[in-house]
């Protein structure tokens, strides 16, 4: 997982780096990762690597690992 990744997504949802792992999962009880997170992650996202994700994109992310694809498809040849 991108080191950058790992940073913005602890930091939206107020964990340490070392707990942000490809399997974080959405909705479980052990993150603050409910449907208020998943807005602030979104935005931390967006703003530090400069993209703009789609609805569907943003719909359908449920890990961190799926986070790291979408970002990666996004900046891919950057």
């Amino acid at each position: 997982m991108n080191e950058q990744l790992r940073s913005v997504i602890a930091d939206a949802l107020g964990l340490e780096p070392a707990a942000v792992t490809p399997d974080l999962t959405r909705g479980s009880d052990a993150v603050d990762w409910d449907s208020m997170g998943h807005l602030r992650l979104i935005t931390a996202v967006e703003e530090a690597f400069d993209i703009r994700m789609t609805m569907s994109e943003i719909e359908n992310i449920n890990t961190a690992a799926e986070l790291d694809d979408c970002v990666q498809n996004h900046t891919a040849g950057s």
